[in-house]
C-alpha cells in the first residue's frame, strides 16, 4: 500500500509540473509572437514615415507622373478616386504592383498596361498604406543674370549671360516663352537755362538835320604814279537832312529746361519653345549697348530688368535685374 501511495504522489507531481511547463511555454510563445508583431509594426510605421511621392496630373497628355522624393523605395498598390460630394471611393488595382525606387520617376497612362484611372479626385496608395493626391501639373521658371553689375561708356557694350531654369510638370499648350530686356528706367537728365524774348515794342522818332563840318586830309600836290607829294587838311561842310529812326524795346525772360534721354539701347527679345514636360537649364548670352545721347552723366546708375513672359498670355513668369553704371565717356 505504501509503495502504491508513493507512486501516486510522484505521478501527480509529474502531471502538475507538466501542466505548469505547458502554461509557461504557451505564455512564452505568446510573448515572443507579440514582441515580433510589435517590432514588425514599428518597422512598417518607420518605413511608411519615409515615403513621399510627388504625384502630378498632366491633363493634356492624360498621364500621371509619379516622382519618388522620399527616402525609401515605394510600391504602388492601388489607384483611388474619391468623390467627396457623394462620399464614394473608386478603388482600382493595377495588374501588378508598381515599384518606384528612391529618386525615380514613372509615368502612368490611363488605358495602357492594364491601368484604368478611377473616377473622382485621384490618389495613389502604397502597399504601406500611404495615400498621395495627384495635383495638376504646372510650370515654373527661374532666371539669373551674370554679372549682376556692368559699367558702360558712351557707345560701349557689355555681354550678360542669362541662365533660365525651366520646370514644366505638364505638357504645355503653347510653349513659347519670351525673354525681354527692359532698360526703360535708364535715362540721363540735364538742366539748362535759356533766355527768351517775352515781348517787343516799337517806337519811331525823327532827328533834325543841320550843317555838319567834317575835317579831312586831301592831296594838294599829286605826284607821279598816283602818289601825293603834299597833303592839306581842309574843312568839308555836309548838308544833313532830317532822319527818322525806329527804337526797339525788348522784354527778356529766362527759362529752365530739363532734358531726359535714354542711354541704354533695348536689345531684341529671345524666343524659346518648350513642347513637352522637362526640367532644363538654358544659358544664352545677350549684348547690352549704350547709346550716344547729346550729353553724358558719368556715374548715372539704373537697373536693366530681364523678364520671362508667356508669349500667349503675356503673364510674367520670372525676372532678374542687372545694375548698369555710366562710366567715363
Amino acid at each position: 500500500m505504501k509503495s502504491r501511495a508513493g507512486i501516486s504522489v510522484m505521478f501527480m507531481t509529474f502531471i502538475a509540473v507538466s501542466i505548469l511547463s505547458l502554461i509557461f511555454i504557451s505564455y512564452y510563445l505568446y510573448l515572443t509572437q507579440y514582441n515580433l508583431s510589435a517590432s514588425e509594426a514599428q518597422r512598417i510605421y518607420a518605413e511608411a514615415a519615409q515615403e513621399n511621392l510627388e504625384v502630378i496630373l498632366d491633363r493634356r497628355s492624360g498621364e500621371v507622373l509619379v516622382n519618388n522624393t522620399g527616402g525609401i523605395g515605394v510600391v504602388i498598390k492601388y489607384l483611388v478616386g474619391l468623390d467627396s460630394s457623394g462620399g464614394v471611393a473608386d478603388i482600382r488595382e493595377p495588374p501588378s504592383p508598381i515599384p518606384v525606387p528612391v529618386g525615380a520617376s514613372i509615368a502612368l497612362k490611363d488605358g495602357q498596361g492594364g491601368i484604368s484611372f478611377p473616377r473622382g479626385e485621384l490618389y495613389v496608395m502604397t502597399e504601406r498604406g500611404n495615400m498621395f493626391r495627384a495635383v495638376p501639373g504646372g510650370y515654373k521658371f527661374e532666371i539669373e543674370a551674370e554679372p549682376s553689375s556692368i559699367s558702360l561708356g558712351r557707345g560701349g557694350s557689355a555681354v550678360v549671360t542669362l541662365k533660365l531654369k525651366a520646370i514644366l510638370l505638364e505638357t504645355p499648350e503653347q510653349g513659347v516663352i519670351l525673354v525681354v530686356a527692359d532698360p526703360s528706367g535708364c535715362r540721363m537728365t540735364t538742366t539748362t537755362t535759356r533766355t527768351n524774348i517775352a515781348s517787343i515794342t516799337y517806337s519811331t522818332t525823327t532827328i533834325a538835320g543841320g550843317g555838319q563840318v567834317i575835317r579831312r586830309y586831301v592831296c594838294a600836290e599829286p605826284g607821279p604814279a598816283g602818289r601825293c607829294n603834299a597833303w592839306e587838311l581842309v574843312n568839308i561842310i555836309v548838308a544833313a537832312e532830317d532822319v527818322s529812326i525806329v527804337i526797339v524795346n525788348a522784354s527778356l525772360t529766362t527759362e529752365t529746361i530739363t532734358t531726359s534721354e535714354e542711354w541704354i539701347r533695348t536689345p531684341g527679345p529671345i524666343t524659346m519653345t518648350f513642347n513637352a514636360r522637362t526640367r532644363a537649364t538654358v544659358i544664352t548670352p545677350i549684348t547690352i549697348s549704350a547709346q550716344q545721347p547729346s550729353f553724358w552723366n558719368t556715374g548715372s546708375e539704373c537697373f536693366i530688368w530681364f523678364k520671362v513672359l508667356n508669349a500667349t498670355s503675356g503673364s510674367r513668369l520670372a525676372e532678374a535685374g542687372v545694375r548698369a553704371n555710366a562710366g567715363i565717356p
